[in-house]
């Protein structure tokens, strides 16, 4: 038994009666059962619904499924323009890069969110049903493939190209930096990585404030560039 006063998970109410392991409770507010966890060791109380509606995914694919179409229509419409020869519009390269900073650095971050209590018994879904990653893997060869092309043809000097693919490296950098150092999470070693880390990007946000808010700020878009690869770096890796 515990002394402390969890809250309902469905609508927050304060629970005052004494919880007790594998018990089931209904939440007098909202009228919500749940199957109450104790851990001893520590207090910790969780509680899993008892009655569930399981939310149907769009048009009955794999959850992620048509985000992932619609990245990979995106983005092998940038990469036919490319290959054409014809210059990507400056709003399809900033639709990319909020698409495909969604897979480099949130939804792995909505994933680990997903909760404490897991079914060990069910498989994760995957976008399209293809193998962990394999969405990942085909944006960096598309674009990579991409840059090669622009380079070989003397057009990636171009400014708008440049800030893209510098800005798409800080995000693939960030997440490959985080899956490199996944096993310190919680110890005394990830805790100072994740605590250097804010730091670095907060000092990174401050100086591109002030960059951009400073009168001189068309001699800087160097110094610019690189405090966004170093901002976009941080996203990646959360």
């Amino acid at each position: 038994m515990i002394e402390t006063s969890p809250f309902c998970p469905g609508c927050g109410t304060e629970i005052h009666e004494v919880l007790v392991d594998r018990q089931q409770f209904e939440c007098p507010n909202c009228s919500r059962q749940f199957r109450v966890l104790v851990d001893k060791t520590d207090g910790w109380t969780g509680m899993i619904p008892l009655h569930t509606t399981p939310a149907r995914e769009p048009l009955g694919l794999p959850k992620g499924s048509i985000r992932a179409i619609a990245t990979l229509t995106v983005a092998g419409c940038s990469w036919g323009l490319v290959v054409a020869g014809i210059d990507v519009p400056a709003y399809l390269l900033g639709l990319l890069l909020a698409i495909i900073g969604y897979y480099f650095g949130f939804r792995q971050k909505g994933r680990a969110a997903s909760g404490r209590v897991l079914d060990a018994c069910t498989k994760p879904q995957e976008p399209l049903g293809l193998p962990g990653g394999t969405i990942r893997m085909m944006l960096i060869g598309g674009f990579g493939v991409s840059a090669l092309i622009l380079h070989s043809r003397g057009r990636l000097s171009s400014a708008a190209y440049i800030e893209f693919f510098l800005i798409l490296a800080g995000l693939i950098a960030g997440h490959f930096f985080s899956r490199f150092f996944a096993a310190t999470t919680g110890g005394r070693f990830g805790n100072l990585i994740v605590h250097v880390k804010g730091l670095i990007v907060l000092t990174a946000t401050l100086g591109l404030a002030i960059v951009l808010t400073s009168d001189s700020r068309s001699e800087h878009t160097g110094l610019g560039l690189a405090l966004a690869c170093v901002i976009s770096f941080y996203f990646g890796s959360r």
